[in-house]
């Protein structure tokens, strides 16, 4: 495609912006907008941009093929270049292509070191959070023993509190039993009075006609009397004795059950808190799992997207002259 030659204000024309920028590649420096235009002596960076972008455009065409100015596709970019210029220009190219590739070397070098420091550094994450994982699961195991040894404790206790119930009931039957008894002791001695009282007025009805047997009699009744109440005595002092056991072993059972109680309280709530943080550090290994997986897939992310950036071969770059950048219309 030919440049289209410009024209620029204040009798700036393309080709001495061309020759400005040949001259300046004759002297071994890369033509720039200001080393032009002191070359020229005039001419504003906007005028002279332009034209320069045209030079470089076709500065490819005229190294390929310096032996033909003639040809048509020379004479429409500009004239030919000089001999001078010509191997100035292909020394800067050559050196232009080796400085790219030095740089493309250090880059990937640096890439590499890069990578593996960032590699270096993911391992020993990943080495401290499986530490970190494994001290979490330690303590978990230890909080999960620390309960059932407390479940064991509260079931033992419970069997106990249980037992003590079983007794309580025991006595509370004794004392019932008991109780009973001594109902039954009452009823047979108002019974014993009652036939006593029925054989004192049959012995006072029958006095006069059975007077001697009737004084025999009557002590009789009184000695038995004596002893029905001695025995009915007896049986109230053992009865009572055996309330006072019953009610002195309920206080005790109730008293004991109570102390149960309070321990069966007191591990619970050491079982609660137990439970809060083995959920806690359940928690907080599920966190750090999570943790290692998000930078893991990051460091992965980073070294795929570096691998990418990396050439397959960076000494086989090849970079055409002919095909840099295209002339402005």
């Amino acid at each position: 495609m030919a440049s289209r030659m410009v024209r620029g204000p204040r009798g700036v024309q393309t080709e001495e912006v061309w020759a400005a920028a040949d001259a300046v590649l004759g002297l071994g420096e890369r033509p720039t907008i200001e080393r032009v235009r002191q070359q020229l002596g005039r001419g504003s960076p906007n005028t002279v941009g332009p034209m320069l972008d045209g030079w470089y455009a076709t500065l490819a065409r005229r190294l390929q093929a310096p032996a033909d100015p003639a040809s048509p596709a020379e004479a429409a970019d500009g004239p030919a270049v000089p001999a001078p210029v010509l191997r100035a220009a292909k020394a800067l190219w050559a050196r232009a292509l080796q400085q790219a590739d030095e740089a493309a070397a250090a880059g990937i070098a640096q890439s590499r070191s890069e990578l593996g420091a960032q590699a270096e550094a993911l391992r020993q994450a990943q080495e401290e959070l499986t530490k970190e994982k494994q001290r979490l699961d330690d303590r978990s195991e230890a909080y999960t023993v620390a309960l059932q040894a407390r479940d064991a404790q509260i079931a033992e206790a419970a069997r106990q509190a249980q037992e003590l119930q079983q007794q309580l009931l025991a006595c509370q039957r004794q004392l019932d039993a008991a109780r009973s008894e001594n109902a039954q002791l009452r009823k047979a001695a108002d019974a014993d009075r009652k036939r006593q009282e029925a054989r004192e007025a049959d012995h006072q009805a029958e006095r006069t006609r059975f007077e001697e047997r009737a004084q025999a009699q009557e002590r009789r009744l009184h000695a038995e009397v004596d002893r029905a109440r001695q025995e009915s005595r007896r049986l109230a002092s053992q009865l009572e004795s055996e309330q006072k056991k019953s009610a002195k072993a309920i206080a005790d059972a109730q008293d004991r059950a109570r102390e149960l109680e309070a321990q069966v309280g007191t591990l619970q709530a050491g079982n609660a808190s137990l439970m809060q943080e083995l959920q806690a550090a359940r928690d907080e290994a599920q966190r750090l799992q999570s943790k290692l997986d998000d930078r893991s897939s990051e460091m992965l992310d980073m070294l795929n997207e570096l691998r990418e950036r990396l050439p397959a071969n960076p000494k086989k770059r090849a970079v055409a002259p002919a095909r840099t950048r295209k002339p402005r219309g």
